[in-house]
């Protein structure tokens, strides 16, 4: 493996001077998921398959997230939006505050699980041949959303948290009698895959479903166009009915790994659509970063914490590690049920691995033996996710720095503005289309940094279209010098 000495990293001038002072501060921010340009960055193929312990658990997630958000939805007001941050997705932090609601719950999933079908769908899904990936789980969180919404419904009129109705006895068991006749639709899915094992598309469920998803979304968007302002399209109500089996779904895979956070560079600087995109239309500038090569990998050192003291958090210079992007069509498979890394043992065995009747279930096997291979296996498919990109981003060649959740909370943004030495800064690439004012701004924020540090060997370079290769070159700026 080549080591490379440089690393380029494209800033907007805005960044660097004017809203976030980047360069005043010496600060390198690394953006959420949400932030990046590309809507499947950190994108993971996880799939379930597990015994019916772990479904029927996931099935009791799902209706303890479920009853929060429709309390949530009675008490708050409209002013008070809900999203998927407030479905509490690791129940165990969700106490029941009285023993009288607690054993309301239990009536809401008593009645749930009484339910023929939905007594048996957590063995059915067992039986899966394939294991199920989201548009196949997303479709039976669908079907079974609007009657446990009813149950739900059901069990607070009859606890006068909700007005009677007399229809609403009427309600529940029209919700039951379709559901019930939906018969064991996941047995039929196994009778689909093996009538068809021969199709040329490698999972016949996954293209069903993802069809299915398709044409019920769009349904979806007809009917609630049609009803105007019965239901306003941003409100809790339209949460809870319409956009909750999605957004649990989004949430459930929050339990896998932690949330991650990113800051990218370039191994090049030549290619005019990446000036273009990153370099503000080649109005901004370049940075040049020094790298520290350390046997097989290149790093870069950054302020942060990393201990801890009587004093408090101790802070300094720590070495980040440069992550190479690769650029495929496929990315990693990650098992759910055998991948929770994010809960504790206790948890996973209470919560997971173990159903009310005292049933073990063998997804739980990893936590006896092999911890140190699970472990191992389950960073790496972590990091591996974080840098895997489609081949249509393989011209940017990247590389990135990572930081995720764990002792610093990274949720605030500010701690998210790593500090780097003023040595690891070795220039400044301007764009062709970077203004004077902005350069002369720049030039003077760097003297006086150089001034402070007694440097004399920071290098300025003008960007500019080569006729002869085609690309945006650099010519070094051997006037500019500060003595």
């Amino acid at each position: 493996m080549d080591l490379l000495n440089e690393m380029y990293r494209f800033r907007p001038i805005d960044n660097l001077l004017d809203k976030y002072q980047e360069l005043e501060n010496q600060e390198i921010y690394f953006a959420s998921p949400g932030e990046l340009n590309d809507p499947v960055e950190g994108f993971r193929d996880i799939y379930w398959k597990g015994d019916s312990v772990v479904w029927r658990n996931l099935l009791k997630h799902y209706l303890r997230c479920l009853e929060h958000i429709y309390s949530l939805t009675i008490i708050l007001s409209e002013e008070k939006g809900i999203n998927s941050k407030d479905i509490p997705i690791n129940i165990n932090s969700l106490k029941f505050p009285t023993t009288e609601y607690r054993e309301m719950f239990k009536e809401i999933h008593d009645i749930f699980f009484k339910t023929k079908f939905l007594s048996s769908l957590p063995k059915d899904l067992e039986s899966r041949i394939n294991p199920i990936r989201r548009g196949e789980l997303l479709s039976y969180l669908k079907l079974i959303h609007p009657f446990a919404i009813e149950i739900i419904t059901e069990v607070y009129r009859n606890h006068q948290i909700l007005p009677k109705s007399k229809s609403s006895k009427d309600h529940l068991d029209e919700f039951r009698k379709v559901i019930e006749k939906a018969g064991s639709i996941v047995l039929l899915t196994n009778r689909l895959e093996q009538e068809h094992s021969s199709y040329k598309h490698k999972n016949i469920a996954e293209l069903f479903f993802s069809l299915t998803n398709m044409v019920g979304s769009e349904f979806q968007l007809i009917s609630q166009y049609s009803k105007g302002k019965e239901i306003e399209l941003h409100s809790n109500k339209f949460f809870l009915l319409s956009e909750f089996p999605e957004q649990f779904l989004q949430r459930l895979e929050s339990l896998v790994y932690p949330d991650w956070f990113s800051a990218s560079f370039m191994s090049e600087c030549t290619n005019s659509s990446i000036w273009g995109h990153y370099g503000e239309n080649h109005k901004g500038v370049c940075l040049i970063f020094n790298t520290v090569n350390n046997t097989d990998r290149i790093q870069i050192n950054l302020e942060t914490e990393h201990g801890y003291s009587n004093n408090g958090p101790i802070i300094g210079m720590v070495p980040h590690p440069f992550q190479k992007v690769e650029y495929e069509n496929k990315h990693v498979s990650i098992d759910f049920f055998r991948s929770l890394g994010r809960a504790s043992v206790i948890q996973l065995e209470h919560q997971w691995y173990t159903d009310e009747f005292g049933n073990k279930s063998e997804c739980g096997e990893y936590l006896k033996n092999n911890q140190d291979k699970w472990r191992k296996n389950y960073w790496e498919n972590f990091q591996k996710s974080l840098t895997t990109k489609l081949d249509d981003w393989q011209y940017e060649k990247e590389y990135r720095l990572i930081i995720n959740d764990g002792l610093i909370d990274y949720q605030n943004k500010n701690n998210r503005k790593l500090k780097y030495d003023f040595s690891s800064l070795k220039g400044i690439i301007f764009g062709i289309k970077t203004s004077n004012s902005d350069k002369i701004r720049i030039l003077k924020i760097v003297e006086e940094k150089c001034e402070k540090s007694n440097r004399k060997d920071f290098e300025f370079y003008q960007a500019y279209y080569s006729q002869d290769s085609g690309k945006i070159e650099k010519q070094k700026l051997n006037l500019l010098k500060f003595e």
